[in-house]
């Protein structure tokens, strides 16, 4: 876990830590790395490793978050089934630029008959040097759901990042049985988390990270195309065949209620890997974080528009912005809107 005097952990499923409220802190997204570390896949291992270290180089954050499926133990595309090993390397790779980092798991980070489920994970995660990470509470569905509040020097909250499990596939099997959601009862823990937040401090503003899309952020999408003015284009563009999003045919009530309670102003995800899509809409910025992949998709090699991260930047008067840091020459912007904040 990590250490240091500016961080601690408040309970089982809260962190809190220390940053300068008049200096800018900035938070780097990575998701969809699809590391193997087997025998099928060190090229594309390789190429993964340098892309993650080109645009840490490049966007030179404070804090790293990873939305999920950052481990592929699937063994026609990597080789191996052990995602013991995989999350090993994964963490000693991050370990090496000291820099605090956390995630949350995806759909593809404990694959069918691989070596460890996700609690396994979750224990081994822990003991990564610069890591932080928790199960959260036993009695929630998915593990990982967590807090980290950044906070001033006395303490006072500035910022709540709330981490949530978005669990991996629906009822009745796995793959084939379509991909679930944040559930119910993980609804009911964020929102009363946010509410006691909210009592204590009336104006906090708060962003969520998770693997998987709401449905609400297609919902979305279709209603920009047609005109609706409610619907604030920030950047990216919606780049998988079909404009396919990746989204439960389950119902949740996350998007809703977190609208309707008004603290969860920014939400993260990643899944898609095309998608790059960050808009407003009922006053929450959904942003699909630029993906990593070189190993998932088929010939996902070839393609670059998609390839970076995304650097959110909490800005010392708590404004905040969202920037893709793209490491090829372009991205694509193929929606309504404009080209704009791209590092």
């Amino acid at each position: 876990m990590y250490r240091s005097d500016k961080f601690k952990q408040v309970d089982d499923e809260t962190f809190a830590i220390s940053i300068p409220k008049d200096r800018d802190f900035r938070i780097l997204q990575l998701t969809d790395l699809h590391l193997g570390f087997g025998l099928l896949s060190k090229e594309a291992d390789k190429l993964a490793l340098d892309a993650v270290r080109k645009i840490i180089e490049k966007s030179t954050p404070h804090m790293i978050v990873l939305t999920g499926d950052l481990i592929f133990p699937f063994l026609p595309k990597s080789g191996t089934l052990n995602n013991r090993k995989q999350a090993k390397k994964l963490m000693e790779f991050l370990d090496r630029f000291e820099l605090p980092y956390t995630l949350v798991f995806g759909n593809h980070d404990c694959e069918l008959f691989s070596a460890c489920g996700k609690k396994e994970l979750a224990e081994l995660y822990k003991q990564g040097r610069y890591c932080i990470f928790t199960e959260g509470r036993k009695d929630l569905t998915g593990v990982g759901n967590f807090l980290i509040e950044l906070v001033d020097e006395s303490e006072k909250v500035l910022l709540p990042l709330v981490m949530l499990d978005s669990n991996m596939y629906g009822e009745g099997g796995w793959f084939f049985s379509g991909f679930d959601r944040i559930h119910e009862d993980q609804v009911d823990w964020c929102t009363n988390r946010l509410n006691a937040l909210k009592q204590e401090y009336p104006n906090i503003r708060a962003m969520a990270f998770f693997h998987m899309p709401p449905r609400e952020f297609k919902d979305a999408y279709e209603k920009m195309k047609l005109g609706d003015e409610n619907v604030i284009y920030r950047h990216g563009s919606i780049a998988e065949k079909d404009e396919y999003f990746g989204i439960s045919k389950l119902k949740s009530t996350f998007f809703d209620r977190a609208a309707e309670n008004g603290v969860i102003k920014w939400i993260f995800c990643g899944h898609d890997h095309l998608n790059t899509l960050s808009l407003v809409y009922k006053g929450i910025q959904m942003t699909y974080g630029m993906s990593v992949d070189y190993l998932g998709y088929k010939d996902i090699k070839k393609s670059y528009i998609q390839r970076g991260g995304t650097l959110i930047t909490r800005r010392a008067d708590g404004n905040v912005d969202i920037a893709m840091v793209p490491i090829g020459p372009m991205v694509s912007t193929r929606v309504r809107g404009v080209r704009e904040h791209i590092i």
